[in-house]
């Protein structure tokens, strides 16, 4: 019997609560013996640093991953298998001048720059930076398609890219293209437009308000005990509440998303406990592991059904540079790029 129709709306609830829940506020040195209150003191303590490195991953092997998959009905590539369970997500931000994360204001995009980078088995696959007003992208285009077995495409891409703009060639070459914010912008307002305003500052800052009492209002916090990783939590919600505020949350902060989920219905997700756990050490949020197997129906569950998704969090970091070199992105030759594609 397969499971990913009946698995994949409480995913999406869990992925968001998983990722909501690494949303630090101001700095605090409080410490508590409240399971919620030394949750909540692990969250503002990610922003009584200057830089914050946070870390996505499988915490499986490559045979799980096989077997799990077999198990639901499909056929899992083992090289595939073992690219997945070594692949991971990073997102780093560093202030610019020094001062901690909790003492920039919101919408000051000069104070911080950021980066987000993909790679596997220690290779840099894809990376982006934010720095300066604008946003850096660079990709293995190659290695990409290599992890996908589609090694052969990457010559037709290349040749066709050798007539496209500078910037595409630059792209498919993994060399660095850079993209202004004022461009970013333009191109948001004009998407936007039919809907109202971009976010602005204090929007921003009544989402993740909001968001932080979704999860103190849906969110029970009970004390697991303390190992090498530091103060155990265990954080408990039911899927279709959980998803149900979040979406009311965003529909009241971003502009035009009570029209893109106009047609969600909190009722049609499936009722289902999301269960994640937390480490808390040194004053500040350590780790988050949810895992999927927990939303096997049991009567298809088999012992060692697990699949742990972790979030690891990092008050260091490496400098953020600009990177030197890097190609414009030229919106007036799009007509040209795809042009190019289409031929």
């Amino acid at each position: 019997m397969r499971r990913p129709i009946l698995v994949r709306s409480v995913v999406v609830t869990a992925t968001a609560a998983l990722l909501a829940a690494g949303c630090g506020g101001g700095a605090s040195t409080t410490s508590t013996k409240d399971p919620k209150a030394a949750f909540s003191t692990g969250m503002n303590g990610l922003n009584d640093s200057d830089v914050l490195t946070v870390t996505l991953k499988f915490d499986t092997d490559a045979d799980t991953l096989v077997r799990l998959s077999k198990e639901s009905g499909d056929e899992l590539d083992p090289a595939i298998a073992k690219d997945i369970a070594s692949a991971e997500v990073v997102f780093e931000t560093k202030t610019t001048n020094g001062k901690k994360l909790s003492e920039i204001k919101t919408g000051d995009s000069k104070a911080t720059a950021s980066r987000f980078s993909f790679s596997d088995n220690g290779t840099a696959y894809a990376e982006l930076r934010s720095r300066d007003d604008a946003l850096y992208l660079r990709a293995d285009v190659k290695g990409l398609l290599g992890l996908f077995n589609k090694s052969n495409v990457y010559d037709d891409l290349q040749s066709r890219a050798s007539s496209l703009p500078a910037f595409v060639k630059a792209f498919v070459a993994d060399q660095w293209v850079s993209v202004p914010n004022t461009v970013i912008k333009a191109l948001t307002s004009q998407f936007a437009g039919s809907t109202g305003a971009s976010p602005n500052p204090a929007q921003a800052q009544k989402l993740l308000a909001d968001i932080k009492a979704v999860i103190g209002k849906d969110v029970t916090v009970a004390r697991v005990g303390t190992d090498d990783q530091g103060d155990h939590l265990r954080l408990t919600a039911q899927s279709r509440q959980l998803l149900g505020d979040f979406v009311q949350a965003i529909g009241g902060a971003i502009p035009g998303a009570s029209l893109a989920l106009g047609k969600f219905k909190p009722e049609d997700v499936p009722e289902h406990s999301i269960v994640v756990d937390a480490w808390v050490s040194d004053g500040a949020l350590a780790k988050l592991s949810l895992d999927f197997g927990q939303f096997v129906p049991d009567s298809e569950k088999k012992p060692g059904d697990t699949l742990p998704i972790v979030m690891t969090f990092d008050r260091s970091g490496d400098d953020i540079a600009k990177p030197d070199g890097a190609t414009p992105v030229d919106l007036s030759q799009l007509g040209s790029l795809l042009g190019g594609l289409g031929a």
